[in-house]
Order: C-alpha cells, then sequence, then structure tokens
C-alpha cells in the first residue's frame, strides 16, 4: 500500500463500486430509449439482452476501478496477513453453511436448481454471468470498506467493517432493488449475506481469490 492513500479514498473506491449497481438502470434506459424494449411485456430475450448489456456496463466500471486502485492504492492484494489456520477455514465455512440457509429459505432448494428452473440454457447462462459480476463488485464492497476502516483506525481489525459496508450498500438496495414496493426479507437476507461474507473476507485472510470463491458459492450455489 501507498502511505499516501487516505482512508476517504478507499471509502470513495467503496461507493464507487456500489454504484456499480446504479447502472443497471442505465441499462433500462439504453432499452427503452435506443431498443424500444417494452417493460410492460418484458420476455425472455429482452431479459438476456438486459443482462449482456449490465454486463457491459459493469465490465468498463470493473476495469476502471482496479486500474486506479491498483495503479495509485497498490490495492488489493492476493495475501497479506500469511497462512489461513483451520480454525479460520472452520469459522469461514460455517459462515458459508450461513449463506446456503439463507438462499435456501428464498428458494426453499438450492439457488443454482430454482434459477434453472422455467428458463432456457441461454436464459441461465445470461442470468449467472450477471450474478459472477455481482459477486465481484459485493466483493470489491467489502475489500474497500474493511480497508477504509482499518486505515483511518490505523491498524488492522477483527471487526468485518467491509461487510457492514456492504450490509449498508449492497444489502440495504435490495429492500427496494425489484421496484415492487419494499421487500422485507429480500433486504433483511442481503443484509446478513452481506456481514456473513465480510466475515469470510477476513478470515481467509484477505485473500481475494478464496473470498470471491466462497461468496460466489454462498450466492450462486
Amino acid at each position: 500500500m501507498k502511505a499516501s492513500v487516505k482512508w476517504t479514498t478507499y471509502f470513495a473506491l467503496c461507493l464507487i463500486s456500489f454504484s456499480a449497481f446504479l447502472l443497471e438502470y442505465l441499462a433500462i434506459g439504453i432499452e427503452i430509449l435506443l431498443l424500444h424494449f417494452d417493460l410492460s411485456c418484458y420476455g425472455a430475450t429482452q431479459k438476456i439482452v438486459h443482462h449482456m448489456l449490465t454486463v457491459v456496463l459493469w465490465t468498463g466500471l470493473l476495469i476502471l476501478i482496479l486500474h486506479f486502485s491498483r495503479r495509485h492504492c497498490a490495492f488489493p492484494v492476493k495475501n497479506k496477513d500469511g497462512k489461513i489456520s483451520l480454525a479460520d477455514w472452520l469459522v469461514a465455512l460455517l459462515c458459508l453453511f450461513g449463506c446456503k440457509a439463507i438462499t435456501f429459505i428464498d428458494w426453499h432448494t438450492l439457488k443454482v436448481i430454482g434459477e434453472f428452473s422455467g428458463k432456457t440454457p441461454l436464459q441461465f447462462c445470461a442470468q449467472y454471468l450477471y450474478y459472477f459480476f455481482e459477486v465481484a463488485f459485493v466483493l470489491l464492497i467489502i475489500q474497500f470498506g474493511q480497508k477504509a476502516a482499518e486505515v483511518k483506525l490505523g491498524r488492522a481489525s477483527a471487526v468485518p467493517f467491509g461487510g457492514i459496508a456492504a450490509a449498508l450498500t449492497w444489502g440495504m438496495f435490495h429492500f427496494v432493488s425489484r421496484g415492487v414496493g419494499i421487500e422485507w426479507w429480500n433486504g433483511i437476507s442481503c443484509m446478513l449475506f452481506s456481514v456473513l461474507s465480510g466475515i469470510m473476507y477476513l478470515r481467509l485472510r484477505k485473500n481475494y481469490i478464496y473470498s470471491y470463491f466462497f461468496i460466489a458459492i454462498g450466492y450462486l450455489l
């Protein structure tokens, strides 16, 4: 990490990572104005186009965020805090089990089974490509949120500040993300998922490869 990087820079990157989810509304605007989609009869083809267009927008922002962060902050790093102990693996797995319990309550089965039901293979692939990018931005929120808090405190912390940041942004966003009024369980479950993901990130010693893998399994399987 560059010594001159302030906590506000990481906090700004955290918020910018969350802003990626608002790009989906830009995708909807493009679909209405340029592609002349009718939101009242959103069919399978329209959903595939929507997911792919959102992924394109997300890809551009993801590249910009990572380029800036690596160049100006030398962050994120693969594994800073050393070997992952057996106890850490067990806590991470327990959090993963908690994530799967949440998705099971939502779907009454594995999420991947529920998502595949009633979809064509192309629809399913487009949906899951969308999810893979969504998980990437959730992880970025956690990473930058944790780093901002630790730089502000001047020390490493066992408190999952990154998970709390994700809960207060991505998690709370899911109270209204579907545009059908307030969905209490959707918001609460995503906030719980965010905190559990933040704990996994810390227990996996901030290794972003392992963290992405665990969060993706927790969210997508």
